[in-house]
């Protein structure tokens, strides 16, 4: 019997903390993501192309200014991209454009995309851009799309 009892209280406590689990995820409906671009350049400013700022993306400089050799947009801190969690299958991106300062040449187009791939981690956060010159980083994935432990750092390089 006291086995039955602590086998019962086992399954019991196993199923509520999947419940609180799911629970949790669900009532988290957000995805946060926590960036900055970063001008790589040796010698050029860059500027952000792309106006207004994509829907979901706050914290950039706005209006765009040119940023100096060796500097971030934003100057300090992070820029957020922030949006309903999609459904499994499915994603959530946007693009932001960066160019050279002196005659708008050199783009850079970086698109940031959450994704909802299933399993124990479903949300995928992918970096990428359409210039092997502008750096971006490393895939990402945990459980519950906010991915705010640290800023990550897209580089534009001229």
């Amino acid at each position: 019997m006291t086995r039955l009892v602590k086998l019962l209280a086992l399954a019991g406590i196993t199923f509520g903390g999947a419940f609180l689990t799911t629970a949790a995820q669900a009532s988290a409906a957000n995805f946060q993501v926590n960036f900055a671009i970063h001008n790589a350049d040796s010698t050029n400013s860059m500027i952000r192309a792309t106006t207004p700022l994509p829907a979901g993306v706050v914290g950039l400089i706005n209006p765009p200014t040119a940023i100096s050799a060796g500097n971030n947009d934003p100057a300090s801190g992070f820029a957020t991209y922030e949006g309903a969690l999609p459904g499994f299958g499915q994603h959530s991106s946007e693009t932001v454009q960066y160019v050279n300062t002196n005659n708008s040449s050199d783009e850079c187009t970086f698109t940031i995309q959450i994704s909802n791939v299933g399993g124990a981690n479903p949300y995928k956060l992918h970096f990428s851009s359409d210039q092997s010159r502008c750096t971006v980083p490393a895939d990402q994935q945990n459980a519950t799309g906010v991915f705010t432990g640290t800023t990550f750092v897209l580089g534009w390089t001229g």
